[in-house]
């Protein structure tokens, strides 16, 4: 048999080199298992020289999982069985396993089957290929499957409709939002839904206008708008619109949520801002015109008791003349209030243009207005370097004046005002005062106000801050009660906090947190 095979090959060269120069594997094996023939793509594949390979058993070259599945496969041929394709594993030179595919077939004579030829190519590639895009696709529809469940429980309600605005998909929260289950709006269209008759021209052409230019003035975007529920009724709504692929083609995926409480709350915010507004504005020409009005007869009667009281001249008593002068002051008294007031109703106004503010300048231009007092009562004035803050410029005059001027006024007799202006920058939650949560991380400005005078009772220390309160008669200290009422609106128009400590005849503390705004 061998030397028939050598000499039918030979007499078939031009066929030889066919197969040698063929981009499949070919091979011819004896009955027995043994290689007699492999062509070049063959050797090349697996790394063996035809001298290396020749004679070797065909099946020592296969996958040890798969010569059975060979050999029973060999086996059908040589018994003049016709099978198809099959798959299995050679083993290269350098220890590689190479995926084969092809067939087998045998050289029958007078119904002997005298060798099997098998004419097989390299798969290896292409099941690497099939085996990436297999785990591809296996996580795009893992992701596609993610996507949907989180889709289906977004706490949002979602929509997905096509080009045409069909609706696609629909998710349990916009089934309770919009009242309609999946079943009866799928396969309809948007307008006929959830879109008020106001918007469906709008929506149309701007559908239109995306698919024929590519221009979108609502996606990527949030807007608020009204919907339509079941119950044909209109809602607020925050809309969400992106553009997507299903299935490959165009898609617009919507997320929407219903602002209703949110939306009442924000129009009854702008409405009440706007009648505060009115408010202030009506509050401001209030006082205006009540200064002019309730100081005009003031005025008067100051004018008129003085020309009376110098008219009759010597002909008034010492009583008499007591009664004038009492009424002159409390004339003077009732214009001073007036002032005050006018004061404490711009300031309740609250802070509407805040600057960089100095309040070094701010503590000096206020100790140039008291220079007088401060010298004739012989006041020291003890002061830290302070911050530049940002503030209204007046009304921190006014704060710094109103504190400066008390601290002067409630002096002890026969003792020498002395005032502390301490300062520095603190964390809200190291302070013994009560802030809000936000407050309590903030930093602030601390300054503390304290002097050597009169003090009062602890039990006072919230309630010198209402409007009109005074500790004491004008008999010893002259004042209408509203400046510490100013100086706490001032602290509270700059979002900060003020108090107050001591104790009777050993001074007064006056403490300050402003926010240190960057």
């Amino acid at each position: 048999m061998d030397k028939f095979l050598e000499e039918h090959f030979k007499s078939e060269e031009w066929l030889k080199d066919l197969f040698d120069n063929a981009h499949d594997m070919i091979q011819v094996v004896h009955l027995d298992g043994t290689l007699v023939y492999v062509n070049r793509s063959w050797t090349s594949w697996l790394g063996y020289t035809p001298e290396e390979i020749i004679g070797n058993s065909i099946y020592s070259l296969i996958d040890e999982n798969d010569v059975d599945h060979y050999k029973e496969i060999r086996h059908r041929v040589m018994n003049g069985e016709k099978v198809g394709e099959f798959i299995f594993k050679l083993t290269t030179k350098d220890g590689n396993k190479l995926s084969i595919e092809g067939l087998i077939s045998g050289k029958f004579k007078d119904g002997i089957c005298l060798y099997t030829r098998g004419i097989f190519r390299n798969i290896s590639a292409r099941l690497r290929n099939e085996a990436q895009l297999q785990r591809l696709y296996n996580e795009v529809k893992e992701k596609e499957n993610n996507l949907q469940q989180l889709l289906t429980n977004a706490p949002d309600a979602v929509i997905v409709t096509d080009q045409d605005s069909i609706i696609r998909f629909w998710n349990p929260k916009a089934c309770e939002l919009f009242g309609w289950s999946a079943e009866e709006v799928l396969l309809r269209r948007l307008a006929e839904t959830i879109i008020p008759p106001q918007y469906r021209e709008a929506h149309y052409q701007g559908m239109k206008r995306f698919l024929e230019s590519g221009e979108a003035r609502i996606l990527n975007k949030t807007v608020e708008i009204t919907a339509l529920n079941k119950s044909n009724q209109e809602f607020y709504v925050s809309l969400t619109i992106s553009r997507t692929y299903q299935d490959g083609n165009l898609a617009f995926i919507a997320f929407i949520r219903d602002i209703t409480v949110e939306k009442t709350n924000q129009l009854a915010l702008i409405r009440k801002t706007k009648e505060l507004e009115r408010s202030n504005v009506n509050l401001q020409e209030f006082a205006y015109a009540a200064s002019h009005d309730l100081k005009e007869p003031v005025r008067k009667i100051h004018i008129f008791s003085n020309l009376l009281r110098n008219n009759l001249g010597e002909k008034l008593d010492d009583e008499e003349a007591n009664w004038f002068l009492r009424m002159d002051k409390a004339a003077q008294r009732m214009s001073t209030l007036i002032d005050d007031l006018l004061d404490y109703s711009v300031v309740g106004q609250g802070a509407d243009f805040f600057e960089e503010t100095d309040l070094n300048q701010i503590v000096r231009e206020v100790m140039e207005d008291l220079e007088l007092e401060r010298q004739e009562k012989k006041a020291e004035i003890i002061m830290d370097e302070l911050p530049i803050i940002k503030g209204q410029k007046r009304q921190l005059n006014q704060l710094f004046h109103n504190l400066l001027a008390n601290a002067l006024k409630y002096h002890k007799l026969n003792t020498w005002p002395v005032i502390n202006l301490r300062y520095q920058k603190v964390i809200g939650r190291d302070m013994p005062v009560n802030l809000t949560v936000e407050d309590q991380h903030q930093s602030f400005h601390f300054l503390e106000i304290s002097d050597n005078g009169i003090g009062f009772d602890e039990q006072d220390a919230d309630r010198i801050f209402n409007v009109f309160t005074r500790l004491h008669g004008n008999a010893e200290y002259s004042g209408t009660g509203v400046g510490l009422s100013i100086a706490r609106k001032v602290v509270q128009n700059h979002f900060g906090y003020i108090w107050a400590e001591s104790s009777k005849d050993n001074g007064a503390t006056f403490k300050i947190l402003l926010p240190a705004i960057s």
